[in-house]
């Protein structure tokens, strides 16, 4: 029973990314453009304005560290984005 109880855990971790663009009118595509070509499995999705900017914060499932920080230095490179922010849920 603890192993199964272990697996489930397993299932349920998140990374959590915070992404700061421009506001423009394609600024969330191109973030999803880079989520859906990196093959993620999108949890949940919020963006907001703030000020200039757009804040999008995704959530997605754990696909461990090297694919987290591929996808961050990606994010990073998309040129409305400011900034890029990644960590656990």
């Amino acid at each position: 029973m603890g192993a199964a109880l272990s697996l489930d855990l397993d299932a349920d971790k998140r990374r959590l990314f915070l992404v700061t663009a421009e506001d423009k009118p394609d600024a969330l595509m191109r973030v999803l453009g880079v989520a859906s070509v990196q093959q993620v499995r999108l949890r949940a999705l919020t963006a907001q304005p703030e000020g200039a900017d757009i804040a999008i914060r995704l959530e997605i499932d754990d696909q461990g560290d090297d694919r987290a920080h591929t996808l961050a230095a990606r994010l990073a490179a998309v040129p409305a984005v400011r900034g890029v922010g990644h960590g656990w849920r």
